[in-house]
């Protein structure tokens, strides 16, 4: 094999296992850092979605903070119900005005007008038997009775009592404050504690809103209430629906709200299983959470206790639009409103996370994929080019020395001892190579001239 060809084998050769080794180890390296590209974006597609359940959960957590405070502000419940009460004292102002305008024609006296119209409105209810309206006077110091429909042994008393002294939260006697009211503005709020109607008989001092009007032409006062725990329900029965209501991510996220008694919690509302509402959540299919099969709503409560709100994972049927799936990994959100009680919480389920994740793979490996093709192209390039170079510079090596070789035999034989050799003029080892060949050509002569001598 001529030493050109071993110099451009052997170049080629380390040059191409320096360039392919090189390319193994970028290609290698890629692959690393898309693993831990994939790696990376996953974690922050998880903590994206936990502040995004987090910021939801907010968002619903004060819509509850919202009423529930609207509870404890009288100028709300005074919106809130105001326009019923009006209304019922109204429809009772106006049987007022029949009667008084009765009077008025003759058609019947006054007091017997007065007699009919609070018979009438003695039998008035609404909200079940909860609802109704009494009619006081404005005596001073203190108003008389004149009907009271639950109570009808107050009637025709002078309401003086200490333990009317519940009006305002100041200790103030409620019918005198009905009457002030009346007296600055014509009609108005009052809160104060009064007995309160149930099946079971009158529940004494429960905290109650009423509205009041001066009926001018007789000097009544007409009045009607709201109990602050019908209120409550109300406004707890709102909250549930507005709740229920909300929905996110087209139309499949929603929140559950449930207490937290122990052992087990109670279902306060759930939107996609609603036979759920009221049960005790103690069935053992819950026993999912955590990946212990803990009973997850009792995880819920051991979260909030320690930190009133956190993250659980557990396994729940999934809504689509064909219903409800089998059980899927899920992950939920979930906080405390402590002074109702409940826990609000809402998740995601994890497969939809794993999709986004999936595609996000994809298109790293796609992006390596093509990277590894061109890597391999200019590999090869480079290959084809170190070897076209390898070949041309063994030819610059071995040419010379071919050359000399020629020389030396023409030599040998007596020829070309006159010429010259080009390569002598050269500073490397072929240069030193011809300039010894130039001697031995030289010395042949000399020697070739004395013999001819």
């Amino acid at each position: 094999m001529k030493i050109s060809v071993k110099i451009a084998l052997f170049s080629s050769i380390f040059l191409a296992t320096m360039v392919f080794s090189v390319a193994y180890f970028v290609i290698i390296d890629l692959y690393d850092r898309g693993e831990i590209e994939r790696q990376a974006f996953r974690n922050a597609t998880i903590a994206e979605v936990k502040q995004n359940l987090k910021d939801l959960v907010d968002v619903a957590y004060k819509t509850i903070d919202q009423n529930y405070s609207n509870l404890q502000d009288k100028k709300f419940l005074e919106k809130y119900y105001g326009n019923r009460l009006r209304t019922t004292i109204d429809a009772v102002e106006s049987i007022l005005k029949y009667y008084h305008e009765l009077a008025k024609a003759g058609k019947m006296t006054e007091a017997e007008a007065q007699k009919q119209s609070l018979s009438i409105i003695e039998q008035i209810r609404y909200d079940g038997v909860i609802g109704y309206i009494w009619v006081n006077d404005t005596s001073r110091p203190f108003p008389k009775m004149l009907m009271h429909p639950t109570l009808p042994a107050l009637n025709g008393q002078v309401l003086d009592d200490p333990k009317y002294n519940t009006a305002m939260g100041t200790n103030r006697n409620l019918f005198q404050a009905f009457l002030e009211v009346c007296e600055r503005q014509g009609e108005g709020f009052v809160d104060y504690l009064w007995p309160k109607p149930s099946p079971q008989g009158l529940m004494p001092d429960v905290p109650k809103l009423s509205y009041v009007r001066h009926f001018r032409p007789w000097d009544w006062i007409i009045g009607t209430g709201i109990y602050i725990d019908d209120a409550r329900r109300d406004i707890l029965n709102k909250i549930t629906t507005d709740i229920k209501a909300m929905r996110y991510a087209d139309g499949t996220g929603y929140f559950w709200i449930n207490d937290n008694i122990r052992p087990y919690p109670k279902m306060v509302m759930h939107p996609t299983i609603p036979n759920l509402d009221g049960r005790v959540l103690d069935d053992t299919r819950y026993n999912n959470a955590m990946g212990r099969e803990q009973n997850l709503f009792e995880a819920f409560l051991d979260v909030t206790e320690a930190d009133r709100e956190g993250y659980i994972d557990y396994l729940w049927p999934k809504p689509t639009p064909d219903g409800l799936t089998r059980k899927q990994p899920k992950l939920s959100f979930v906080k405390l409103h402590k002074p109702l009680g409940w826990i609000i919480g809402t998740g995601v389920y994890i497969d939809s996370v794993e999709e986004t994740v999936a595609r996000k793979k994809a298109q790293l490996d796609s992006e390596i994929n093509a990277l590894i093709k061109k890597i391999s192209m200019i590999a090869l390039i480079v290959i084809a080019i170190s070897v076209a170079i390898s070949f041309a510079f063994a030819n610059t090596l071995a040419n010379p020395i071919a050359h000399l070789t020629r020389i030396a035999e023409n030599i040998s034989l007596g020829k070309d001892l006159d010429k010259k050799i080009a390569e002598s003029r050269r500073k490397d080892e072929i240069g030193t190579l011809a300039q010894a060949v130039d001697r031995l050509k030289t010395s042949v002569k000399i020697m070739m001239d004395r013999l001819k001598k």
